[in-house]
């Protein structure tokens, strides 16, 4: 045994293993002779096979700070967050869990890839909100936002199947003592026997009527229950008539607004489509296969019990909904889009043909520019009936007389708190100036102001 031993310190192998001590003597200051593990990075957390490193630290940390950031929107230093009464309970739950997910593992309990990838592609932020199919673009930029990485929420999602698995399994396991069914069997078929009797006011007495200090007293109690707003009440004075948006517009205005506007009016692109609305994203697969298949939108709404909506030569701006505007304008002609989440279920919309944008015509404006004159052949009969309203006020003539003769219209408003709310609480929806007008008034004040309110011209006397 001797002569082996003297064998092994002549040998190569001894000075390899003296060197050996000496680095670790250099690494470790003669604390721990572990090179390996004092060459491996430095581990904040370690259960088994499980463990936190120092980038998974900061990395965490740096999650806690952007959370604090979002919430107060003040960006935290790391030592106020490591000071925090709690930061060392949070490190002491998340070694535990550790610990708990090592021996789950060791034990056998590993959730497949498949049902991790599952589970990610179940997330709507993954999607292209678009072709509503799951994109690794919006998958990764999703996780930039929140600081993780793709590994992180795998892990992260390995971890929830485990410990829901390991969870199912115990309350499955689980049996109650006998003596528990036994007093429910027992509280079921007991039976009582009661008696009872009623109690009427003549058996209890009356109180007396309360005296004056005592209902003051109450009052005082509960004034803000017992207590009502004022309400005020005004007459408002309008000088727009319906019927000015019906006048007639000769074609020599319409012509000339048309050549006043030419260089800025553009017609914009449109298309004729019909979409169909189904409760969920099955339905409207099966609908949107249908429409693929040459079927008529209308047999296919009558089979999926859906009614079709119709839009002929509709712009872009005339859609509602964004994202239903996108597919459609997405598609090309006799195409059928994917089923797209809409506001209200989802939407599969089939494109009819396509009106290409370019410079306007008379005929493809004609609507609007007629709106617009009309609106201004309005708002100058509107101002001719105000400035001969206050040209008989001026002349001394009476409300009732100035009004007949311009002829304006008055409108009762009924009694509204100073917020503008009527005593039913139904909110009116009144120019702000005109309440100031109210509420600034004493009891029967007037006040001439004209407050404009689309076409509207006011004229207010409380």
């Amino acid at each position: 045994m001797i002569t082996l031993f003297r064998n092994f310190a002549r040998s190569k192998w001894a000075v390899a293993l003296l060197a050996l001590v000496a680095i670790a003597l250099l690494f470790t200051g003669g604390q721990q002779m572990d090179v390996i593990g004092a060459l491996q990075p430095a581990k904040v957390i370690s259960a088994g096979s499980r463990s936190v490193g120092d980038a998974d630290f900061r990395l965490v940390i740096e999650q806690a700070r952007f959370a604090q950031q979002q919430q107060t929107g003040q960006s935290p230093a790391v030592e106020d967050l490591a000071n925090e009464p709690g930061f060392a309970a949070t490190l002491d739950a998340r070694a535990k869990q550790l610990g708990f997910m090592a021996w789950a593992e060791r034990v056998g309990i590993r959730p497949g890839r498949e049902l991790v990838l599952r589970e990610i592609r179940k997330v709507e932020r993954f999607f292209d909100p678009v072709t509503r199919q799951f994109s690794e673009t919006e998958y990764q930029s999703a996780l930039a936002e929140n600081k993780m990485t793709p590994q992180m929420l795998e892990e992260q999602l390995r971890d929830q199947y485990t410990l829901v698995h390991y969870a199912t399994a115990m309350e499955a396991g689980a049996k109650l003592p006998r003596i528990y069914g036994a007093v429910i069997a027992n509280q079921t078929q007991q039976t009582r026997d009661g008696r009872w009797f009623t109690v009427t006011q003549a058996m209890a007495g009356s109180a007396g009527a309360p005296t004056d200090q005592q209902l003051t007293a109450f009052m005082s109690q509960n004034a803000a229950q017992l207590r009502r707003p004022e309400l005020r009440k005004a007459s408002v004075i309008a000088f727009d008539n319906p019927a000015d948006m019906q006048v007639e517009i000769s074609e020599e205005k319409i012509q000339e607004r048309f050549n006043f506007r030419r260089d800025s009016l553009v017609a914009p692109e449109k298309r004729t489509f019909v979409t169909l609305t189904a409760p969920d994203q099955a339905t409207a697969a099966r609908i949107a296969a249908a429409l693929r298949a040459g079927q008529a939108p209308a047999a296919v709404a009558s089979a999926n019990n859906v009614q079709p909506a119709n839009y002929p030569d509709t712009p872009r701006a005339a859609i509602g909904d964004p994202a239903v505007a996108a597919a459609v304008f997405g598609l090309g002609a006799n195409q059928v889009s994917d089923p797209v989440r809409a506001s209200v279920g989802f939407v599969v919309a089939k494109v009819a043909s396509i009106t290409p944008g370019g410079t306007a015509t008379l005929e493809s404006v004609r609507p609007q520019i007629v709106q617009e004159l009309r609106e201004s052949e309005a708002k100058a009969k509107i101002f001719a009936r105000v400035e001969a309203y206050d040209a008989a006020r001026r002349a001394g003539k009476p409300v009732n007389v100035a009004l007949q003769e311009v002829g304006a219209r008055v409108i009762d408003l009924p009694p509204i708190t100073r917020e503008g709310t009527a005593g039913q609480g139904q909110q009116l929806n009144l120019p702000p100036a005109m309440l100031q007008n109210i509420w600034r008034l004493p009891r029967g004040g007037a006040v001439h102001e004209r407050l404009q309110e689309g076409l509207a011209d006011l004229a207010l006397h409380p």
